[in-house]
């Protein structure tokens, strides 16, 4: 019987999990790089070699974006 619970509780959170990644973004998923740079205290030449690496990024006219969940993953990871 313990078995079942743990697997009905672990199925149950990859359902979470699921709806979370499916959820759309909103405007306020993203930052402009100008803003990222005083938040993460960087210059431009640190974005550009990390949208070199494969950092996604999204320009809208002449401002670039990106994906704050994106960037998190990035400064976890430094």
């Amino acid at each position: 019987m313990k078995s079942n619970f743990k697997i009905n509780e672990i199925l149950e959170k990859l359902k979470n999990i699921e709806k979370m990644l499916k959820k759309p973004l909103s405007v306020n998923d993203y930052i402009s790089e100008r803003e990222a740079k005083k938040l993460l205290t960087r210059g431009t030449t640190w974005f550009w070699e990390q949208r070199k690496k494969g950092l996604p990024s999204y320009k809208l006219g002449a401002e670039v974006y990106y994906k704050k969940s994106d960037l998190l993953i990035l400064m976890k990871s430094k």
